[in-house]
């Protein structure tokens, strides 16, 4: 009977690391998506890349 607990515990340790490795593994993707996706293409922030100007000094 011991010996299922041990593999029981083993089990839900290693799903464990399994799905945080899945999470950091997402959102280091993501991160790195959205790093080098131009500010144009995200609504919310708008667009700010090389608007041209009107006003000379």
């Amino acid at each position: 009977m011991k010996g299922n607990t041990v593999l029981a515990i083993a089990v839900c340790v290693a799903c464990f690391l399994l799905g945080y490795l899945a999470y950091v593994s997402v959102t280091e993707i993501v991160g790195f998506v959205l790093d080098n996706s131009t500010a144009c293409e995200r609504p919310l922030q708008g667009c700010s890349q090389d608007a041209p100007t009107t006003h000379y000094r």
